[in-house]
C-alpha cells in the first residue's frame, strides 16, 4: 500500500479527524499539485503496547502500527522546495491517535522524529497550522521551530437557538430584525456562487483569491461525501424578481461545521443578510449535530469583531514554521506582498 492509502485507512480509524485533514479534502484542494503524508509507527516512538493497541488478527497489518501522520502539500518555486498549507485549509500538521494523545513521552519522541524527517526532505521552508487542542506545537517549538498563536471563533452551545440569538449583540439583533423577510434556500450551484462572490468583490474593488475550477472541484467532492452545502439568502425586488444578497459555502465533519466562504453584497448591507446568513449556518450545524466554527478571524480585527457579536468564543490554534534556507526569505516577502494585494 502507498502512504496515501495507509493514511486513508488511518483516517477511517480516527473519528475526530478534522475535515481539512481528510484524504478527499486534500485531493480537492491540492488538485494539480503534489501532496503526500509522513507516517509514524508505534515502534518508531519507542512505545510498548497499551490499552489503545488493537489486539486482533490484523495486529501485523502495517496500518494498525500507525499512531501519527502528517499530511503536507509540497510546493516548488525556482530551485526551492517548501511545505505550506493548501488553499482554504485551516488545519493540518501532525495528527495523533488516542495512544499518542495520552502520552507526553510519545509526543516528545514524535516531535524529534518529525523534525528529523523534515530535515531529510531538504526543503527550504516549512509552514503548517495545527488543529485546536493539538499538543504538538509545544513539542515542535523545542526543535527550534517558530510557533505562533492564532485564533478562530466558535459557538459550542447551539442546543437552544433562541437563547443563542438573545445573547447576540444589539447590532446583530437589529440586523436580524431587518432580515425577517429574506428568503433562504440551498439550491445555489457552485457556478452561481462563484459569479455572486465575484460580484461582491467587484463592489469592493477587489478580486477573489481562489479560481472557479478550485471551487467547483471542492464543492463537488464535499457534496459527494455529504459534507458540504451552499446557503443562499435572497430578497424580493419591487419587480417581483429574487435577488441574491448573501451566500456561504459551508463544510462539516463529525465535530464542527465550518463557515468556509461567506459572501455578502455590499449594496445590500441594509437588509441584514450577513447576520441572517450566519444564523442559518448555525441552524444547519445544529441540524447536523455538530458545533459551529467561523473558520478564522485572526488576521482581521474587523472580521473578528463581526464574529464576536454572535456570542462566539475564541479558540486557540497554532502555526509552526521553520526557515531552512535563509535565501528563501526573499521569496516569502514577495509572496506576502502579493497576498496583501489579493486579500479579502
Amino acid at each position: 500500500m502507498t502512504n496515501k492509502e495507509l493514511y486513508a485507512a488511518f483516517c477511517n480509524q480516527q473519528p475526530d479527524m478534522p475535515i481539512m485533514m481528510q484524504p478527499w479534502w486534500l485531493e480537492a484542494v491540492c488538485a494539480g499539485k503534489q501532496w503526500d503524508v509522513l507516517l509514524f509507527t508505534r515502534s518508531e516512538l519507542n512505545s510498548k503496547p497499551s490499552i489503545f493497541s488493537r489486539q486482533t488478527e490484523t495486529d501485523n497489518n502495517q496500518c494498525d502500527q500507525i499512531v501519527a501522520a502528517m499530511p503536507y502539500l509540497l510546493s516548488k518555486r525556482l530551485w526551492y522546495k517548501f511545505i505550506i498549507m493548501p488553499q482554504m485549509t485551516m488545519f493540518g500538521g501532525l495528527w495523533l491517535n488516542e495512544e499518542v494523545q495520552a502520552s507526553p513521552d510519545m509526543q516528545q519522541q514524535l516531535a524529534k522524529l518529525a523534525a528529523k524527517r523534515l530535515r531529510e526532505m531538504r526543503i527550504a521552508y516549512y509552514y503548517q497550522q495545527f488543529a485546536v487542542g493539538n499538543p504538538m506545537p509545544h513539542w515542535l517549538g523545542k526543535q527550534r521551530m517558530q510557533v505562533e498563536h492564532r485564533v478562530t471563533y466558535r459557538i459550542n452551545n447551539i442546543t437552544d437557538i433562541q437563547a443563542l440569538t438573545d445573547s447576540f449583540s444589539k447590532n446583530k439583533k437589529r440586523q436580524l430584525e431587518h432580515a425577517e423577510n429574506l428568503s433562504i434556500d440551498y439550491s445555489m450551484t457552485a457556478e452561481e456562487f462563484y459569479r455572486f462572490h465575484t460580484q461582491c468583490m467587484a463592489e469592493r474593488d477587489k478580486r477573489l483569491s481562489y479560481s472557479r475550477e478550485f471551487l467547483l472541484v471542492l464543492e463537488r467532492k464535499a457534496k459527494r461525501v455529504a459534507q458540504g452545502a451552499i446557503i443562499r439568502i435572497s430578497q424580493r425586488l419591487p419587480s417581483n424578481e429574487m435577488q441574491t444578497v448573501a451566500a456561504a459555502f459551508v463544510v462539516w465533519d463529525k465535530r464542527y461545521l465550518y463557515y468556509l466562504i461567506p459572501a455578502y453584497l455590499p449594496s445590500a448591507a441594509h437588509t441584514g443578510a450577513s447576520a441572517r446568513l450566519a444564523l442559518e449556518a448555525v441552524r444547519l450545524a445544529k441540524e447536523k449535530g455538530v458545533q459551529f466554527d467561523f473558520e478564522g478571524g485572526n488576521d482581521s480585527e474587523g472580521i473578528a469583531n463581526h464574529y464576536k457579536q454572535f456570542a462566539s468564543t475564541p479558540a486557540t490554534y497554532y502555526s509552526v514554521c521553520k526557515l531552512y534556507r535563509p535565501t528563501f526569505a526573499l521569496l516569502l516577502a514577495l509572496n506576502k506582498w502579493k497576498a496583501k494585494l489579493m486579500h479579502y
